[in-house]
């Protein structure tokens, strides 16, 4: 398989991954699309390995988020590498990682850099504005914001 050959049976199967699991909100089907002993590296959240862990994790995220929408600005791939640039968006209506329901409507940029190998995913480095996401829902207020 060409390198270009490969890179775009890469976008397609992450394009997939994000209706599937992000968009409908189903974290049961990361195991379509993950290789079982794969890794979501979330930055300051940590580390997440294997299919089972990382299922958990997102019906967390999408219990608090059950509206939770992604789209794909912009998608870079070469090889056995796609780069997403995304924007986040969903109603904070349950605790998400301590933090209470606020009711508001979140939106955040994220990067999201997927390796893939034999037609899996085996790391997703996920770049998302925390600090975006802490602000607007109330768990934050910079010292530099008005009011």
């Amino acid at each position: 398989m060409t390198v270009n050959v490969m890179a775009e049976s890469n976008v397609k199967i992450v394009n997939q991954l994000v209706e599937a699991v992000f968009n409908q909100h189903n974290a049961d089907k990361l195991g379509d699309f993950f290789a079982k002993n794969g890794k979501w590296h979330g930055g300051i959240l940590g580390t997440v390995e294997g299919v089972e862990n990382m299922i958990g994790l997102f019906r967390g995220v999408f219990a608090a988020i059950p509206d939770l929408h992604l789209t794909v600005q912009e998608t870079v791939a070469q090889g056995d590498t796609v780069v997403l640039r995304v924007v986040v968006e969903g109603t904070h209506k349950g605790n998400l990682l301590g933090v209470p329901a606020s009711g508001k409507h979140l939106r955040w940029d994220g990067v999201d850099l997927y390796k893939l190998a034999n037609g899996k995913v085996t790391d997703d480095w996920a770049g998302d504005d925390w600090l975006a996401i802490m602000v607007q829902a109330g768990a934050f207020k910079p010292p530099w914001m008005p009011g």
